[in-house]
């Protein structure tokens, strides 16, 4: 199925991606690079800045490829997320496997929810070339991937002739027919799009049942769709969601109730936030790292919708959640979430004081890996609370940086 699909596409050299990539991103006139930031600088690039040395600082030997390669990614996306696309392109060229096409495909779908679909479009080849770095089984996610962009940008025709390619794939076949739900609502064909999606609901299997609830809520966000469309959409992603075991079923439902917030629908997210608060709170077997950070996201939901003493009292049994016995190297992640809860909600001294921990814990772990990858983590939280750093942070943020002996390039 992989090598069918890689024999239709067009392939540029590598030398071709790198600079078309560049060019679609510019518009057409050549940038310069962006500097990566390195050891010795990056405590002037920001907290994604030192997110990034701590990734590549990362081994990349046969074993720890992956996650280096996993951390590059999260710290790729950060930069994305914060609308640094020419950071986010010039991460992604650095990246040595599959995770490579991932970020490309993500930068495409951002260029589309910024109106630049042009420049999106210019990305196809580079993310297409972008299987020739990753192992067959990636081949398929940069396949679905490439998928779901053709259907952002409405090529209804090439993502049905892509997606039969999947349709007995047992991982991926929800993505793509969800995708091609994608390009179906886009064209106003609703109908169409949610018998898909419904059928996808009705197998039973995780993947495609998840893979439904997400082509609800992409079928919501499309942003073409009239009011009655898109609360029957998100009304579907709900019962979707309730058709998986927890705790998955948890973190979709918390998802719905994000995006009903995000429509206007606080009635219905509010119903649905006392019912899947409550289901969390008392999930106590849970282990101790995701339960705190289920409750940290009903906490911040809660505020979102008004009612921020709901969300001050999850607070209290997020802080008891991570009190449980939790492996340490579980602990600087769970404190950053827990750091970003306070946060939210203004107490930007509570929020320093979990950073400081997570940064302290993470700065203690004895393996390289495990230290750079809650280095990461604790640096993504922070880019998005740029607020809280001050010199105690930035201090511990060095100290860190100078427990990798070795500087990447």
């Amino acid at each position: 199925m992989t090598n069918r699909f890689w024999a239709q596409t067009n392939i540029f050299t590598t030398l071709a991606i790198t600079s078309g990539l560049m060019l679609a991103l510019a518009g057409g006139c050549k940038p310069s690079e962006p500097s990566l930031p390195t050891s010795r600088n990056a405590g002037q690039a920001g907290p994604l800045g030192y997110g990034w040395v701590f990734a590549c600082a990362i081994t990349n030997d046969e074993i720890d490829l992956s996650d280096r390669c996993l951390a590059q990614k999260a710290v790729a996306l950060a930069y994305l997320a914060e609308g640094n696309v020419e950071m986010a392109q010039a991460c992604a060229l650095q990246i040595e496997d599959y995770s490579r096409g991932m970020v490309l495909a993500a930068i495409a779908e951002w260029l589309v929810a910024h109106n630049e679909s042009e420049k999106a479009e210019a990305l196809l080849p580079a993310l297409e070339a972008s299987g020739f770095v990753a192992k067959d089984w990636q081949r398929e996610y940069i396949g679905s991937a490439i998928i779901r962009v053709q259907a952002l940008l409405g090529k209804e025709q090439v993502v049905v002739k892509n997606a039969a390619k999947f349709s007995d794939h047992s991982r991926l076949g929800g993505d793509v027919a969800a995708s091609l739900a994608l390009v179906l609502a886009r064209t106003g064909r609703v109908d169409e799009a949610t018998g898909i999606l419904g059928n996808l609901t009705q197998t039973n299997g995780l993947n495609t049942a998840d893979s439904s609830v997400k082509g609800y809520l992409d079928m919501a966000a499309l942003g073409r769709l009239d009011r009655g469309a898109v609360t029957q959409a998100l009304v579907k992603a709900w019962e979707a969601a309730g058709t998986i075991r927890p705790p998955r079923r948890w973190d979709l439902q918390l998802e719905v109730i994000d995006a009903m917030t995000k429509q206007g629908m606080s009635k219905d997210a509010l119903e649905h936030l006392a019912l899947t608060s409550s289901n969390i709170t008392i999930a106590v077997k849970l282990p101790p790292e995701v339960h705190s950070a289920m409750l940290c996201q009903c906490a911040l939901l809660w505020k979102k919708l008004g009612q921020p003493q709901n969300g001050e009292a999850l607070r209290g049994e997020a802080e008891k959640a991570i009190a449980r016995k939790m492996e340490v190297i579980f602990q600087p992640g769970a404190y950053a979430i827990i750091a970003t809860m306070y946060a939210e909600a203004g107490d930007l001294a509570q929020a320093r004081t979990w950073y400081g921990r997570a940064l302290d814990v993470a700065a203690g772990l004895e393996n390289r890996r495990p230290r750079a990858q809650a280095g990461v983590e604790v640096c993504e939280s922070l880019a998005r609370h740029k607020e809280v750093i001050d010199a105690g942070i930035q201090k511990r943020l060095e100290r860190l940086n100078g427990t990798f002996d070795v500087a990447q390039p």
